[in-house]
C-alpha cells in the first residue's frame, strides 16, 4: 500500500531577481510541476497531486507572482519572465527536466516554459488548452463577466455560484468546490498580449498531451483540435465529457488516469 505523502509548503526565493514564489511539494523530489489557473493556487492540484505520488510521481504546485504568499512585481511583466519564474524554480527544486502541467492560464505558461526554457521540461501536459487563439476567436464580454463575479468575496454566494455554473462547471456538476481559493487581485492574465503566440503555442520541441473539456464555453474542443494540427506526430488529444473549464474538480479521475498513462509513456 502507498502511503501519504509528506505535502510541505514553501517560499523559494529567485537569485537576482525580488521574485520569491510559494509552492506545496507533494514527495521529496518533484517529477512533475503544476501551474493553476488564472487567480486561483496551487490547493486545486491537490487531488492529481495524490495521485501521482500514488503512481510515483513526485509533484509540486507553483503559485505564480500574486497569488497566495508569491511575491514580484506585476507591472510590465510579459510571458518570458512568468516562464523564467518557474523555469529557474525547476531548476532549484528539481535534479533534471520534469513534466510540467497547466490548467487554463496555466497551460499557456506551461507552453511558454517549454518553449523558452526546454531545458527543464520532459513533457507539457494541458488542461483546457487555449489562449493561442484569443486575436481571432475572443472570449465574449458575458463570460468575462461572469468571470469577474466567480472572485468576488463581496458578492452573495448564489450570484457566484451562479457565474461559476455558467463558466466553469458543466451542468449538473457542483460548484460550490471553487466558492473559495480565488486571489483576485493577481491580475498575471496581463500578460497575455505581451508576445505573439507564434513563440510559444506550440510548447517548444515537447510532447504533449490536450486534455479538452466538451463543455466549456471558454476553451471549445475545436481549439484544442487546432493545436494537435499545430503539434502533429508531438500530439495526444483527449476529449472529456460532461467537463467544463474548471475540469479539476468535476472528472478527476478521468484526469488522473489520462495524464499518468502519458507520464508512463514519456517516461519510456
Amino acid at each position: 500500500m502507498v502511503s501519504s505523502p509528506t505535502v510541505t509548503s514553501d517560499l523559494v526565493p529567485l537569485a537576482d531577481r525580488d521574485v520569491a514564489l510559494e509552492v506545496s511539494r507533494w514527495g521529496p523530489h518533484p517529477d512533475v510541476a503544476m501551474i493553476p489557473s488564472a487567480h486561483r493556487g496551487a490547493g486545486d492540484y491537490a487531488r492529481l497531486a495524490a495521485d501521482l505520488f500514488a503512481a510515483g510521481f513526485g509533484s509540486v504546485a507553483i503559485n505564480v507572482r500574486g497569488i497566495g504568499r508569491s511575491t514580484g512585481t506585476l507591472d510590465g511583466l510579459d510571458l518570458t519572465d512568468v516562464a523564467d519564474d518557474i523555469g529557474d524554480l525547476i531548476a532549484l527544486l528539481s535534479d533534471g527536466p520534469v513534466h510540467i502541467v497547466g490548467h487554463a492560464l496555466g497551460q499557456v505558461f506551461a507552453r511558454a516554459t517549454a518553449s523558452y526554457r526546454p531545458e527543464v521540461i520532459r513533457s507539457v501536459s494541458l488542461l483546457a488548452c487555449g489562449g493561442h487563439d484569443r486575436a481571432y476567436r475572443p472570449p465574449p464580454v458575458h463570460l468575462l463577466e461572469h468571470f469577474d463575479k466567480c472572485g468576488r468575496a463581496d458578492l452573495p454566494d448564489d450570484v457566484r455560484l451562479a457565474s461559476l455554473r455558467a463558466l466553469f462547471f458543466a451542468r449538473g456538476s457542483d460548484p460550490t468546490p471553487w466558492l473559495g481559493g480565488w486571489w483576485p487581485e493577481a491580475d498575471v492574465a496581463r500578460v497575455f498580449g505581451t508576445i505573439d503566440p507564434v513563440e510559444w503555442a506550440s510548447a517548444g520541441k515537447s510532447n504533449v498531451l490536450i486534455l479538452q473539456p466538451l463543455e466549456d464555453p471558454l476553451c471549445p474542443p475545436e481549439v484544442g483540435r487546432e493545436l494537435l494540427g499545430m503539434l502533429g506526430e508531438r500530439g495526444k488529444y483527449v476529449e472529456i465529457p460532461h467537463c467544463s473549464h474548471a475540469m479539476l474538480p468535476e472528472q478527476p479521475d478521468v484526469i488522473s488516469a489520462a495524464i499518468i498513462s502519458f507520464l508512463r509513456e514519456q517516461d519510456r
